[in-house]
């Protein structure tokens, strides 16, 4: 792994990648040119790399609909690069770097890593005025099943979940864990997992520290792959609750399907979380916790969401606070996006709105 310089040329324009599981972050995107120097040709690389991880942002945060007669509608505009030049691409980029790197006197490849700048993306987006997501999904555990020959695989013999692993969803809009430890072996086997085990599925969840798991079964038959398989969530006080999903066609390779369930999950995220009333409302909530600990966490939840814009602590006890939240969007987003920082909230009736831990 090699980190890049800007004094090599205009378009690298900060010294390394900085490591967070943010999703202004695009991993893994190839790079190939030729040129008629090697450093012509990393020059070319570089610039469409850096092209091509901005339009996978833009697409990441945004939904095509909201895209439609704007310069980032990609469909009909066409790629990102041929509407901005360079430079302009390179201003919204924070930090980058490149792995794999192979080069020859004409030929430049690699994998680029980009982060990006979080306001200068938000500015861009503003001016144009499309709307976005402005938070990450909580994240989900995956439990890769593989079924051949009568037999299902959870954790050896399983290329379901060596495509899991062979990247990192960390960043996406729907964040992704894959297991892999020891402890995790000794809870679940396939069959287990397959059969919804509340016990199994309760303790992994404990063990990873996720509210949500995604059993996902794959399967190959006379050439042709198939994905499905539940969506397991775990509630503060609630009974375990399981959606179906699937099944589906893979098209591609299993890393590709791997891609697909997290894009799905993404593509649903931004049209429940993205925000279309800018106008801000002001309400007063309890939040009541157990201890300096939970007070310290769901404070954080609070203050820390994207749809809040202000927050007042008024007063404060061993057991509760009292404290006055301003917040853009409609109160079912705000709901949503505190229930994915781990605290609930809702309607109490004496106390009115109280927060509370989610799980």
């Amino acid at each position: 792994m090699r980190p890049i310089f800007a004094a090599i040329c205009l378009f690298l324009v900060s010294p390394a990648l900085a490591v967070a599981d943010d999703p202004y972050t695009i991993l893994g995107v190839s790079i190939d040119a030729t040129g008629s120097n090697a450093l012509d040709a990393q020059t070319i690389a570089m610039r469409r790399g850096q092209a091509m991880a901005a339009q996978r942002l833009i697409e990441r945060m945004t939904l095509p609909e909201d895209r439609v007669g704007t310069p980032l509608d990609f469909g009909s505009a066409g790629a990102i690069d041929s509407i901005f030049d360079a430079s302009a691409i390179a201003e919204l980029i924070s930090g980058l770097q490149i792995d794999n790197e192979q080069r020859s006197a004409t030929r430049y490849l690699g994998e680029l890593d980009v982060n990006f700048d979080r306001r200068a993306v938000v500015r861009l987006l503003t001016s144009y005025g499309v709307p976005f997501v402005e938070s990450q999904a909580r994240p989900t555990l995956v439990l890769p099943v593989y079924e051949a020959g009568g037999q299902f695989y959870l954790w050896d013999q399983n290329p379901w979940l060596s495509a899991w692993t062979s990247r990192s969803y960390a960043h996406a809009l729907a964040p992704m864990i894959v297991p892999g430890d020891s402890a995790a072996r000794s809870i679940l086997s396939a069959r287990d997992a397959l059969a919804l085990d509340e016990a199994g599925l309760r303790e992994m969840a404990s063990l990873y520290g996720v509210s949500r798991i995604a059993v996902l079964r794959g399967q190959e038959r006379d050439g042709v792959r198939r994905m499905g398989g539940f969506l397991v969530s775990f509630d503060a006080g609630a009974e375990m609750a399981v959606d179906t999903w699937g099944p589906e066609t893979v098209y591609g390779s299993w890393r590709d399907g791997a891609m697909s369930f997290v894009v799905g999950r993404e593509n649903a995220w931004k049209r429940e979380a993205i925000v279309r009333n800018t106008s801000t409302e002001e309400m007063r909530i309890t939040v009541i916790y157990g201890g300096l600990t939970e007070w310290q966490s769901l404070q954080a939840a609070v203050t820390g969401a994207s749809l809040v814009s202000d927050a007042r602590l008024d007063a404060i006890s061993r057991d509760g606070a009292l404290m006055t939240v301003s917040h853009r969007g409609a109160l079912e987003q705000l709901m949503s996006e505190l229930a994915e920082r781990g605290a609930a909230l809702e309607e109490h009736p004496g106390l009115g709105w109280v927060v509370r831990s989610a799980f």
